[in-house]
């Protein structure tokens, strides 16, 4: 368990997110629904379209004509 000072249990009420450092490893605590949320709307796992599909692979052939040879 956690122990949070009154601030960061008071940001939490809130929706904030609250920066920690547990065991040398830097961590962000939100709320349940906060993170439920933000899940959301950064990963999309919806299959990509024929032209979404079509658009990343001449992406990755363009980047892969300027980047150079393969050492």
């Amino acid at each position: 368990m956690l122990n949070l000072t009154a601030e960061q249990r008071n940001a939490l009420t809130n929706g904030e997110p609250v920066a920690l450092i547990l065991e040398n490893a830097e961590c962000v605590v939100v709320r349940k629904d906060v993170y439920e949320r933000m899940q959301h709307v950064a990963y999309d796992d919806s299959e990509l379209s024929p032209e979404e599909m079509i658009a990343l692979a001449e992406r990755a052939f363009d980047d892969a004509d300027t980047a150079g040879p393969i050492r």
